[in-house]
């Protein structure tokens, strides 16, 4: 159900040429990151969403951290990159922090299957190409683009 959703979103966005904004972030403590995974699409991703209306991109990344894996940064995070998504033919924004000062509390969430914990070493096969691209920039392993 959540997933006929969120593919009717993206296609109704797609219709009307509205830029989109998003926050996401690198969870990152002791060599491991933490990922979640979504009950509307496969794989691993990074932690983070939607910019509401009326919201900057760290506070909207401040409620996703809160709302997805019970993340409360208690140091503001630090911008990453900036980056273009024309994923469903979309207009769409994602700023992408490094968050590595947090305390961390168990939550439930409707939109979050599972979150879990990976080394930097060992990350899991079925990560989100955007996921991937990302983590590789951060370790260096691939070339840094302004493109999600």
């Amino acid at each position: 159900m959540l997933r006929a959703l969120w593919d009717i979103k993206n296609v109704l966005l797609s219709f009307f040429s509205r830029k989109t904004m998003g926050a996401r972030a690198l969870v990152i403590q002791d060599g491991k990151i933490l990922l979640v995974k979504h009950t509307y699409t496969p794989g691993w991703y990074t932690i983070g969403g939607g910019v509401d209306k009326g919201e900057s991109p760290l506070q909207a990344l401040r409620r996703e951290l809160q709302e997805e894996a019970g993340v409360t940064p208690t140091q503001t995070p630090t911008l990453f990159g900036f980056y273009h998504n024309k994923r469903h033919k979309r207009d769409d924004y994602v700023a992408l922090y490094l968050c590595k000062d947090f305390t961390k509390k168990d939550v439930k969430s409707r939109e979050i299957l599972d979150a879990q914990w990976f080394s930097l070493d060992t990350l899991p096969p079925d990560m989100s190409p955007g996921t991937k691209r990302r983590l590789d920039e951060y370790l260096g392993r691939g070339p840094l683009s302004d493109v999600w």
